[in-house]
């Protein structure tokens, strides 16, 4: 019997909160020095009665003008093009989180509803006060395995599918309708009830907007999943079991291509229930026996590495990097470099230390999405003495690309890299004030940091005239940028703009930046 998983495994509501204000504000997709942990204790007495708050008048007066807008960023990905993702306001994520907890014994009730395990990932409970890793697979992946060759057991066909646009595509008031139902939910709209809280404050982390969730904060993922768990019991109450879903892509196994077709078409009934659709082209029937593992992940596992332990030497590396590079060229992905990278030993003698890493940077400038992996799997893993004048030519490099291509993300990682190892750059400062212009509210808060750190006066300067700009403006403008305006401004000005949370906790002197 495989145990059940499901969302809020092992947590309580004590350990939720904590674990989602703290740890699941900023995404795993930032710069790691953005953090809000410790915020939890920052939480002000008013805010904290929404939790046992029964009378729907106050309970409604104490959601009212927490709606707030949020920081946009964007990534990039292996296939070249940036997805955005968001950064709450902290006062519209504290209220959400709130909200979590205060129904978080429902939550997990219903997240338990499917008779067999479907969902892989999900809110649990980590060996760190963290409840959410996009890539965690937890100490029931043996188990996982093991039902997915079980669930093969007689299939001939595959159908594999997804949700289009997932996050973005969910509308709010489908929580309650996978809650507690469509006509309930219509019949009874009071705040008190468990979706229509829980709708309500998803949307004010958007500025009231009923349309979509924020990718990248956590408490996104437990929303998404009161709407999916339904889904999936819905899906094993017309008789398929033999799925699972990762996020928001399915597989089912099918005993005959009828079979297969029927379960998408199913499946693309139920998400219409919600307002959703399928990604048509992401969805397609294979025929049985198919790896489990694609080519690539095969082929690069099979690659043979000296015994654990055993000094390498670069002609090794060389040859694995090589063979990424073919099969990435092969697959159109560029996610086997990233794998290939991560595969590298530490135990690489002096000279293959040297050049892996001047390789891995010659990678990222060329496919910049692989420069947040660098810090962990290249320069701390593999350091060597003089690296720094490297990570140093790197970042330079990489601040160009940034600018020249618009792409924040990489402008972001490159300042972090020069915060983080203490290199001064030579870019010039007509060149740095060109990332200003991008007007990306996150790298010019890292620039902000360095500008401070390497006393930069016209850099600084011209980044608090930029911040400036928004004094007066509407209070979704200002909200926009809200982590850059808490960097720049003073407690008074915060308090005059309308951004009374924030001065809060600028007087009690919460960083949201650390190094």
């Amino acid at each position: 019997m495989v145990r059940r998983q499901t969302t809020g495994l092992g947590l309580s509501e004590d350990d939720a909160f904590v674990g989602l204000v703290d740890y699941g504000l900023f995404s795993e997709k930032l710069p790691p020095c953005f953090t809000s942990e410790g915020l939890s204790d920052h939480v002000p007495n008013i805010l904290l009665k929404l939790t046992t708050e029964n009378d729907e008048k106050k309970l409604d007066k104490l959601l009212k003008n927490r709606e707030h807008d949020f920081i946009r960023y964007e990534p990039l990905r292996e296939v070249k093009s940036p997805r955005q993702i968001g950064v709450s306001h902290p006062e519209s994520h504290i209220v959400q989180c709130l909200a979590l907890k205060r129904h978080w014994a429902k939550i997990k009730r219903h997240c338990a509803k499917p008779e067999t395990p479907v969902s892989r990932v999900f809110v649990r409970k980590m060996s760190s006060k963290r409840v959410f890793r996009m890539n965690y697979k937890g100490k029931e992946y043996p188990e996982n395995e093991e039902s997915d060759i079980r669930q093969m057991t007689g299939a001939y066909y595959v159908a594999r599918t997804d949700i289009s646009n997932c996050f973005p595509s969910i509308y709010t008031h489908s929580i309650p309708w996978a809650l507690h139902g469509r006509s309930k939910s219509k019949k009874n709209r009071s705040v008190l009830v468990e979706g229509n809280l829980l709708d309500k404050v998803t949307q004010v982390t958007r500025d009231g907007q009923t349309n979509g969730l924020l990718i990248g904060p956590h408490p996104s993922n437990v929303v998404s999943e009161i709407i999916l768990t339904r889904i999936d019991h819905e899906m094993i109450q017309k008789g398929y079991r033999r799925f699972h879903r990762y996020i928001d892509d399915y597989t089912f196994y099918a005993k005959t291509h009828d079979e297969a077709e029927k379960f998408i078409h199913d499946l693309g009934m139920q998400l219409r229930e919600y307002e959703l659709v399928l990604n048509g082209s992401k969805t397609e029937i294979l025929p049985m026996p198919l790896p489990i593992k694609e080519d690539w992940v095969r082929e690069l596992n099979s690659f043979r590495l000296p015994v654990k332990g055993a000094t390498l030497h670069f002609g090794t590396i060389r040859s694995l990097l090589d063979l990424a590079l073919k099969l990435a060229h092969g697959a159109e992905t560029y996610a086997v470099l990233n794998y290939a990278i991560k595969m590298v030993p530490q135990t690489l003698n002096s000279r293959a230390k040297r050049l892996f890493v001047q390789e891995s940077i010659n990678l990222a400038l060329l496919y910049p999405y692989l420069a947040p992996i660098l810090d962990e799997h290249v320069f701390d893993k593999h350091r060597y003495d003089g690296i720094e004048k490297v990570i140093l030519d790197f970042t330079e490099h990489l601040i160009a690309i940034g600018i020249q291509r618009i792409f924040p993300d990489a402008i972001a990682h490159a300042l972090y890299y020069s915060l983080k190892h203490n290199l001064q750059l030579t870019t010039p400062e007509d060149k740095l004030q060109e990332a200003i212009e991008i007007d990306d509210c996150l790298s010019n808060v890292l620039l902000l940091e360095y500008a401070k750190r390497y006393r930069v006066k016209s850099i600084r300067d011209a980044i608090r005239r930029h911040a400036d700009k928004l004094k007066g403006m509407e209070s979704r403008e200002k909200d926009r940028f809200w982590l850059l305006i808490y960097q720049v401004w003073r407690e008074k000005t915060l308090r005059d703009e309308g951004q009374s949370f924030l001065a809060e906790l600028k007087r009690n002197r919460f960083g949201f930046i650390s190094f």
